[in-house]
């Protein structure tokens, strides 16, 4: 078992909340990928495997893993989250595309020492930070703006 998966079931368990199929079954699939999937991703995710699972069982239970704080939930647009499983030690920040929805993540030791010179110059002691960059993809800039998707609709194979 993984120690995230202790983490979770620990968390659970000290919340006196029961540990089932279906909130294993979430963490499953959201460990199991990489890349930022959304709720309705995971919930068509489960259904294909044949998990017997609610959508709203997977908001629920992806709320409880960033409530644990082994998932991070990002907003994309206004109307669209996603959520990303947290790997200690691990950290990177995200470019997101506004019209199809694409992430690309990214590492920038620059960024990461402009933080630390940050918080050193005012006496602050971070334990986390999050950098979301959002603008348009290469391909989505290409395109006029009336053949661009809508907020969030795939446009391109990523």
């Amino acid at each position: 078992m993984s120690a995230e998966k202790d983490l979770f079931l620990s968390f659970l368990r000290a919340g006196g909340k029961r540990v089932t199929a279906e909130r294993l079954a979430v963490f499953d699939e959201i460990f199991s990928r990489h890349g930022h999937p959304d709720a309705d991703g995971i919930y068509r995710s489960l259904l294909a495997r044949a998990v017997p699972i609610g959508r709203a069982t997977v908001y629920r239970n992806l709320e409880l893993l960033v409530d644990c704080g082994l998932v991070r939930k990002y907003r994309l647009g206004r109307r669209r989250f996603l959520y990303e499983h947290i790997h200690p030690g691990q950290q990177h920040d995200h470019l997101v595309c506004r019209d199809c929805g694409q992430v690309t993540e990214f590492v920038s030791p620059g960024i990461r020492a402009l933080q630390r010179e940050i918080c050193r110059a005012h006496g602050f002691v971070p334990d986390d930070h999050t950098l979301q960059i959002s603008g348009l993809c290469d391909v989505c800039a290409g395109r006029p703006p009336a053949a661009r998707p809508a907020d969030g609709e795939a446009a391109h194979a990523s």
